[in-house]
């Protein structure tokens, strides 16, 4: 039930998405010569750079047996916060730090609500998605949030420095989710919160936690992709959390919760990544790539349902 505590156990339980992502890259290479080029896996690399530090939060919380929608309007809030206080010429280490500060506190709200209400995380999350985006649209419409300061811009440049603030999250969290006994409640809960509440689990307040990281990792991606683009704009993370969500479950962690690691969601990341790359530079447009990503997520979610009925 828990997640191993090694690198290589996370890599075997992975094979099936590691073969899945050679397939993937295998077909493209084949299919168009722009593919091979350096510059697009470089690309693949910047993107899933931001995608894996939204995605780790994201595995968190199914593990614990939660569900969070609201990641992508999070990263989009955050983004928003961080432009504007750069625009005002904030020193760039408060905006940084307001934009995942907002990001938290956002997680928080979630979490707080689904256990003080018992709403169900879907709902709650839902919710919160429609509000954070709104509040983006409100700080982000009509102002010019571009070219920054160039200390800023560090944080995002070309696909090395994302990569490794990307590789800082995940091994944080391998340790935080293998390692200390807050990872080892997000598997009980996940597997029965009710049997992990009568073990002396502090429930309620672990899954407090969970969503708060969630919403904290979320608005990193929002001020990396900032920083990635030079740019903001309100429709950031646009689909982001089904991207989120179908990236931990190709990793192999469970929607149903109790099951995964967050070592291997960086696999089903690169495989959206790849997927999405490979089809834009054969030229497929856009609403079929939405129509492959869509499929990729029902397949996912009916081997993990699948592979969940044999368990029981």
């Amino acid at each position: 039930m828990s997640e191993p505590g090694s690198v290589l156990k996370h890599f075997k339980k992975g094979i099936e998405a590691v073969l899945g992502l050679l397939l993937i890259t295998v077909v493209f290479l084949i299919l168009t010569p722009s593919y091979r080029q350096v510059s697009n896996f470089t690309q693949i690399f910047a993107q899933s750079a931001v995608l894996a530090i939204m995605a780790t939060g994201t595995t968190i919380v199914l593990i614990s047996g939660g569900l969070d929608l609201s990641v992508g309007s999070i990263l989009a809030l955050c983004a928003c916060v961080t432009g504007r206080m750069l625009a005002a010429h904030d020193p760039l280490w408060l905006a940084v730090a307001c934009g995942a500060g907002m990001g938290l506190a956002v997680g928080f709200v979630n979490g707080t609500t689904v256990v003080a209400t018992r709403v169900p995380p879907f709902i709650v999350t839902l919710g919160m998605m429609m509000i954070a985006r709104g509040a983006a649209e409100m700080i982000g419409k009509g102002r010019d949030m571009s070219m920054f300061a160039p200390g800023f811009s560090v944080l995002g440049k070309g696909w090395l420095v994302p990569s490794l603030i990307a590789l800082g999250v995940i091994l944080v969290s391998i340790f935080l989710m293998s390692m200390t006994k807050l990872g080892f409640n997000a598997y009980a809960i996940g597997g029965n919160a009710e049997v992990a509440r009568l073990s002396g689990v502090p429930v309620n307040r672990c899954r407090i936690i969970y969503y708060s990281i969630g919403g904290l990792l979320a608005g990193l991606a929002g001020v990396v992709e900032t920083a990635r683009l030079d740019y903001v704009e309100p429709n950031f993370g646009l689909g982001w959390e089904l991207q989120s969500i179908a990236a931990a479950v190709i990793g192999g962690t469970s929607l149903f919760g109790g099951m995964g690691g967050v070592g291997r969601t960086i696999i089903g990341v690169l495989v959206i990544r790849s997927l999405y790359a490979g089809l834009i530079q054969c030229g497929v447009d856009s609403y079929w790539q939405q129509v492959a990503i869509g499929l990729v997520i029902i397949v996912a979610v009916w081997i993990d349902t699948v592979q969940r009925r044999r368990r029981t």
